[in-house]
């Protein structure tokens, strides 16, 4: 490629996207050397002064044009999130016993319901607290719905006591009343806060804080933080239903989760 050539792709505007990327490339390659017999050897030489007319064809471009590089970006962003969902979709169903068959995590909505919801989640994520409102309307309307509630304290011992107390509650069969309880719960989540959530609920103290210390309640616990690392869950809450995920909470949560219900439903699910 040719000074002129170079000159002619920027005057053209369809092709200044292209000419941009293949531009920064090659300034990339003039910065730190193309190594000798790769490709771009039959291509001419281009000399020191040319390098430095390359480079100054490929600054006055982007900051006459800057907003290309937010295309750019998009771009980059759109592939990331699609590798992102493709890796999540291939652990998924690589752990599909644990997300969706394991007992021992607790449920709510209907035990045998023909579509199973799964959700981790942080009694202190803020995110969390906005996305209870969206799964009890979810639990409520329809009734064929199972939900599968995975403990996963990412905000430290307050989070951790907190999940340990909610997953004991289960035993006494109050887990979902729990659970709302604590995510509606003005004040930081603790421990503590919980068991008086549980006294309010009507729940046997004694047993709840037996249950709540109970081993295997640390080794769901702990599973819950391996099968995470697994799926590549970092952050809460992440909602997965059939081989779709849905990081975050969105303001439409609860229509995303019923579309991909309806979806599971419609085409049924391989792994669920």
């Amino acid at each position: 490629m040719t000074i002129d050539k170079i000159r002619t792709a920027f005057r053209s505007p369809w092709k200044a996207a292209v000419a941009t990327l293949a531009m920064l490339g090659l300034a990339t390659m003039l910065a730190v050397g193309v190594p000798h017999g790769t490709a771009n050897a039959a291509d001419e030489t281009f000399s020191d002064a040319q390098k430095v007319q390359i480079e100054g064809i490929i600054k006055d471009y982007l900051l006459k044009n800057p907003e290309i590089m937010v295309d750019v970006q998009r771009i980059l962003d759109q592939k990331m999130e699609t590798a992102r969902q493709d890796s999540m979709a291939k652990a998924v169903k690589a752990n599909a016993d644990s997300l969706f068959k394991n007992s021992a995590v607790p449920t709510g909505g209907d035990a045998k319901g023909d579509v199973t919801v799964v959700e981790f989640f942080d009694y202190n994520c803020i995110h969390c607290r906005d996305a209870v409102e969206h799964i009890g309307k979810l639990i409520d309307t329809d009734k064929k719905v199972h939900v599968v509630f995975i403990d996963f304290p990412i905000f430290g011992k307050d989070s951790e006591g907190a999940a340990r107390v909610a997953i004991a509650s289960a035993k006494q069969g109050k887990y979902w009343e729990m659970h709302k309880e604590l995510l509606l719960h003005k004040g930081s989540n603790t421990e503590e806060a919980a068991y008086k959530i549980g006294e309010k609920l009507g729940l046997d103290i004694a047993k709840l804080k037996s249950d709540a210390n109970a081993p295997d309640t640390a080794k769901l616990l702990q599973d819950n933080r391996i099968l995470a690392e697994k799926l590549g869950i970092q952050g809460t809450p992440h909602f997965i239903v059939g081989e779709k995920v849905i990081p975050g909470a969105p303001d439409n949560l609860y229509d995303e989760l019923a579309s991909l219900i309806g979806d599971v439903r419609k085409n049924g699910c391989k792994i669920c």
